[in-house]
């Protein structure tokens, strides 16, 4: 199932990356470093595409795991196995597993790193990331890889991400949200 893409949900997408891209140029909290924040231009994103807004099954996991998933630096930073989250794109049921933080402060969101066929070549070659909303009760959810966006190790070495499991890697293309960033 695709939806979609009106023009008030481009608008808003539009105003969301602008604003990303003022975030990273002005905020001391930008993960640039300073010197290059005034070079800065604005990120690289795909155009909104419907194809890539997808309905997705939740198939809760009943043994919630606790992992670790290695990071960029090769640390280990952990989370619960959460979800199998199942959806059809590009004709294909494809699956990825979503993850939920421990540190989580009443947060709803699941975290779901992500690689695809594009990863290296037109996309940051460690992979991508989605935060979802999402309810207990809720059976479905959408995946939106229009708002797919690069961890901040993709800009800087001095950030510890982590690196998206072996399990979430999609053999399809993502052209949908960030790519990759060049100087």
């Amino acid at each position: 199932m695709s939806f979609d893409l009106s023009d008030t949900y481009i608008r808003e997408m539009s105003q969301r990356r602008q604003e990303k891209d003022a975030f990273f140029r002005t905020s001391p909290h930008s993960p640039f470093p300073h010197q290059q924040r005034r070079r800065f231009s604005g990120l690289r994103y795909y155009p909104p595409n419907p194809a890539y807004r997808v309905s997705a099954k939740v198939e809760h996991l009943p043994d919630q795991q606790l992992v670790e998933m290695t990071t960029s630096d090769g640390q280990q930073q952990r989370f619960i196995r959460f979800a199998f989250l199942h959806f059809m794109l590009d004709g294909t049921l494809q699956r990825l597993t979503a993850y939920r933080s421990l540190h989580e402060h009443g947060e709803t969101a699941l975290f779901i790193p992500f690689r695809d066929a594009l990863s290296g070549k037109e996309t940051y070659g460690a992979g991508r990331y989605l935060d979802i909303p999402f309810h207990e009760e809720n059976a479905t959810l959408i995946l939106d890889f229009n708002e797919a966006y690069n961890p901040y190790c993709a800009y800087s070495d001095s950030y510890s991400c982590p690196v998206p499991p072996a399990e979430n890697t999609l053999s399809c293309t993502i052209q949908a949200g960030e790519r990759l960033y060049h100087n």
